[in-house]
């Protein structure tokens, strides 16, 4: 583990794709990456590609994905047919299949995949959200049964991960999704519309009832790419009453799986170098001297004025003192 003045605090990616959701998330690797560790080193090269897809229940289907992209239901068939007759593996799923049909906008396709057998999971509906399109994410949803609110597979929920389409919030959020509800990594659509500037989107959820005390939407603008405009949004989200000394991934088992140092948004400002976030975080009560929670007695606990001098930011070494000696 880096020590905590070595770079700047892990930013916990949106997307943890393979880590399983289970309520303690004990195991980060599925079961089928485990068994392949050994076979994969005795497969012939050539052969590999198509045998490590099979092994993952999605072998290759190339005409089949070509008559989905065109929409002949008719030429669909016949491939599936071909195709199931090619690789009867038991756990074989062709799941992959229904990607490429969300990929290619085909609804009807999509219908008819899931009417002869083909099984639909929580990825599939991951892919349907990232492209935005409703109707298929309302298939989806019919089909696996999926509530609103559960976690995705990738440590999302469907709100989380959907929040760079304004159109698809409202209509989670007419679908009984709670903007409240957090993720993997204990952060919620809220903070996830900050770090990823869904401007449209932060009204959206606000007026839905998104808490600013939930999540660490304040660690999340400082990660917005123009300052004044992340100032804004930190200025907006302290107004609203947004918690200034909050650890980032409070109460997140995910967190403490990784290990991950957690700090409080003056942390990160100072290890960034955002010398006006810093001033802004101190005039709403930001204690300089609070220590970042560590997961290890090998990781040195630091404060934010620790974090500044570490890297010679003299002029926020300086406000900070200031500050101290008020």
């Amino acid at each position: 583990m880096p020590s905590p003045t070595a770079s700047l605090m892990p930013s916990p990616p949106p997307d943890l794709t393979g880590i399983p959701a289970n309520e303690y998330f004990e195991d980060f690797y599925l079961p089928a990456e485990r068994s392949l560790v050994l076979p994969v080193v005795k497969i012939d090269p050539e052969s590999l590609h198509t045998d490590f897809l099979i092994s993952m229940g999605q072998p290759p289907h190339l005409e089949l994905d070509k008559a989905i992209s065109t929409g002949d239901n008719v030429h669909v068939i016949n491939e599936l047919g071909r195709v199931r007759s090619q690789y009867p593996q038991s756990n074989v799923t062709l799941s992959t299949a229904i990607n490429r049909a969300i990929e290619c906008e085909q609804l009807e396709v999509l219908k008819l995949l899931l009417k002869h057998g083909v099984k639909a999971d929580d990825r599939n509906l991951q892919v349907a959200v990232r492209c935005g399109n409703i109707p298929f994410i309302a298939r989806l949803v019919e089909a696996i049964q999926w509530k609103v609110n559960m976690m995705l597979s990738n440590g999302c929920t469907l709100l989380s991960l959907g929040v760079v389409h304004a159109d698809l919030v409202i209509w989670l959020l007419a679908h009984g999704a709670d903007p409240n509800v957090q993720d993997a990594w204990a952060e919620t659509p809220l903070s996830r519309a900050v770090e990823l500037e869904c401007y449209d989107v932060l009204d959206i959820l606000l007026d839905a009832g998104a808490d600013v005390k939930q999540g660490a939407p304040l660690h999340m603008s400082l990660r917005v790419k123009g300052e004044n405009e992340g100032l804004r949004l930190m200025a907006k989200l302290l107004a609203l009453g947004a918690p200034v000394d909050k650890y980032q991934g409070a109460d997140a088992l995910l967190w403490e799986k990784v290990g991950f140092q957690q700090g409080t948004a003056l942390h990160s400002a100072c290890i960034r170098g955002n010398i006006e976030a810093v001033r802004l975080l101190l005039r709403y009560g930001a204690d300089p001297t609070r220590k970042q929670l560590v997961q290890s007695s090998e990781i040195a606990e630091s404060s934010a004025l620790d974090e500044a001098a570490s890297r010679n930011r003299t002029d926020i070494v300086s406000v900070l003192q200031g500050h101290l000696e008020m």
